[in-house]
């Protein structure tokens, strides 16, 4: 098991182009048909723990905009080379933008005096990325722990691993057995560490521990990403187009068809199959029309709703509600929503097919991965689940 990479994962084939968007400003002197080279700067982010936009390839720059860098792959192009940076060298306070620097989107801390949690588990149904890069890519997990002890000096790291799947040596691990919802970030460390409310802060998947691992062996930025396509996982660059993706792997999307980013509960419906890839997606499925659950119902009035929320709010109350008036939904309707994981196990459960999670997030559900709001957009007119 260990030591062995891509067994599980598949490398992605040569990129053509990529689609790369951004919320900060352009490295100077980035113009269109300007030459880079694999790693290059490309953009300074401006939130302090997204990580600064590196080429996932060489080739030139196709076109620039505000937010978005179009790169298109040309063979033996050379821009300026990265240089591979000493991170054992790198201490304290310049260790977290040295990381930034390198292309890696910082996970939060946990608060002061609480452990933070390495999880082992898929977080929820349609992800599996978790349990591939624990088996595959145990080597770099265990270099991206040893780093990650160093940017959480005053952390204890506590692995939470299924039944039969074997700890990195953080020190200290807990089995967990529960499923969906209570694997999701925010609620695990509700339930692992007894807390009253939900929040994904000091949570860190493997697949943040790979791009740990993998910039703490070469000191070169990160160019790849972790991503589950239809059910199969690769590491493949950041930008490559959503319908060329699809296309790769066969799949051509129809009229009607669902194209969802992220895991079957919580994962965000797009429409915009031209934008590139990101590595907060972890998942790109196509779901067919056919396959498509069909238009909501009227609330039944069954409870099995507010029976799946596993903070127990009346998610019931709101659910009754005609879907055209969610938007001027009573102040005492929306209090019962407040506190609201984002879990998304309430539209699960609803035999009506009733958006819930919808409601919820219009209501001010926090993400149950913290994401940035920025992140992976809707785009506009998606079917929601």
């Amino acid at each position: 098991m260990a030591g062995r990479d891509h067994r599980v994962l598949k490398a992605w084939p040569q990129a053509a182009s990529a689609s790369l968007s951004f919320d900060g400003r352009p490295a100077p002197g980035l113009k269109p048909g300007r030459p880079v080279s694999r790693g290059q700067l490309l953009a300074i982010s401006r939130a302090a723990g997204q990580g600064d936009l590196r080429a996932p390839f060489s080739g030139t720059v196709a076109s620039l905009s505000p937010g978005l860098v179009e790169l298109a792959f040309r063979e033996g192009v050379s821009g300026q080379v990265p240089r591979p940076l000493d991170l054992g060298s790198v201490g304290g306070a310049d260790l977290a933008p040295a990381l930034k620097s390198l292309g890696l989107d910082l996970p939060r801390p946990a608060p002061p005096g609480q452990p933070a949690l390495i999880s082992a588990l898929d977080p929820e149904p349609g992800l599996g990325l978790a349990r591939a890069l624990w088996q595959d890519q145990r080597t770099t997990l265990q270099r991206g722990l040893a780093l990650l002890g160093r940017l959480w000096p005053d952390s204890e790291l506590v692995e939470i691993l299924p039944p039969r799947l074997d700890p990195l040596g953080a020190g200290r691990a807990l089995r967990f057995r529960e499923g969906f919802p209570m694997t999701l970030p925010s609620l695990l460390r509700m339930r692992v560490l007894g807390l009253p409310w939900p929040s994904p802060d000091g949570v860190v998947g493997p697949e943040r521990l790979w791009a740990l691992g993998t910039v703490a062996r070469s000191g070169l930025p990160l160019t790849l990403v972790p991503v589950s396509v239809q059910g199969f996982h690769y590491l493949a660059p950041p930008g490559l187009r959503l319908s060329e993706v699809l296309a790769a792997v066969n799949l051509k999307p129809l009229l009607g068809d669902l194209a969802l980013l992220g895991g079957l509960a919580t994962g965000r419906p797009t429409a915009r199959l031209g934008r590139g890839l990101r590595a907060s997606d972890l998942s790109l499925r196509l779901i067919r029309a056919g396959r498509l659950p069909r238009p909501p119902a009227p609330c039944r009035l069954c409870g099995l709703c507010r029976q799946a929320c596993p903070l127990g709010l009346q998610v019931d109350l709101a659910g009754q509600f005609p879907l055209e008036g969610w938007a001027r939904l009573p102040a005492k309707v929306l209090g019962a929503l407040a506190g609201c994981a984002g879990c998304g196990a309430c539209a699960l459960a609803c035999p009506s097919l009733r958006p819930l999670l919808a409601l919820a997030q219009a209501a001010g559900a926090d993400d149950p991965y913290g994401r940035a709001p920025w992140g992976p957009p809707a785009g506009p007119g998606p079917r929601q689940q």
